[in-house]
């Protein structure tokens, strides 16, 4: 376990996982008036701009104000396990959510939202390029890292699955983890959030270098109706997996998805199919 207090006036951190859901909980805890969050989803401080420093980071929640009892910033790449001794190191009193899914469902949704900027000509030729696809969906092995540096008290993960069968129930269990009023209403209840599903516009935001229009486009009531409208079709965004390379993903992490649901006290039997 990490010693010392946190530098900054932050109290939680959701550090994962890519493609589990976290922009919704973003948007959530946006509508939240206990909550800062800073304008930017992620800053990719501890995984890409460390060298920047920590008052570079620390100036990004500037404005929390005595009415926010929790500040915290929404960042996927904090659960790596590289990564999370650096981030302890700074902020071994926060409290730490991961939230999980399918580890085969969210590789290929994370392989299908980054192919375009990576160059990855198909998911096999990523996956022998050693790229941290597999390494991203290796919940038990982050976790472990995590519970080394905050005690399990201080660490929630959360199942995507979860928001997908009662988002008000999920949402006010991350609002009673932080220690905000979990009554609050969020204007995301009963919205999706997932660009994956349009992956031929992402790839063309991505290309003309408006990144940043399309994730304004996605929070917005238009990408909201965008996201329902392709839901009623019944039309997937991206194609299946072969069905021999899912089993091989599928006994892939078949050990690890165990000690997780040991972690955890949660039956991911259905992980493994």
């Amino acid at each position: 376990m990490s010693n010392g207090s946190n530098e900054g006036p932050l109290t939680f951190l959701m550090v994962g996982c890519q493609r589990c859901g976290t922009t919704w909980i973003d948007a959530a805890l946006r509508d939240h008036p206990e909550v800062y969050l800073p304008d930017d989803k992620q800053s990719y401080f501890f995984d890409r701009h460390y060298d920047k420093g920590i008052d570079w980071y620390l100036d990004r929640f500037a404005s929390a104000g005595p009415e926010h009892r929790a500040v915290g910033e929404i960042a996927t790449g904090y659960c790596l396990v590289d990564v999370v001794p650096t981030v302890a190191e700074h902020f071994p009193d926060v409290k730490i959510l991961m939230v999980v899914r399918h580890p085969v469902d969210r590789l290929m949704s994370n392989y299908q939202v980054r192919k375009q900027e990576q160059g990855w000509v198909s998911l096999e030729k990523a996956l022998a390029a050693k790229t941290d696809l597999l390494e991203r969906s290796r919940y038990a092995d982050q976790l472990e890292v995590i519970l080394r540096h905050w005690p399990r008290e201080q660490v929630k993960v959360l199942f995507q699955e979860d928001l997908a069968r009662d988002d008000r129930a999920y949402f006010r269990d991350i609002c009673e983890f932080i220690g905000v009023d979990p009554d609050v209403e969020t204007s995301q209840f009963g919205q999706i959030k997932n660009s994956a599903m349009f992956p031929r516009i992402r790839r063309t935001f991505t290309a003309l270098r408006m990144r940043p229009v399309l994730d304004l486009l996605s929070r917005s009531p238009i990408g909201s109706a965008l996201r329902r409208m392709k839901k009623r079709s019944g039309k997937r965004g991206y194609a299946t997996m072969k069905p021999e390379l899912r089993q091989r993903l599928l006994d892939e992490f078949r050990s690890c998805n165990q000690r997780l649901a040991e972690y955890t006290g949660r039956n991911l039997d259905h992980w493994n199919q």
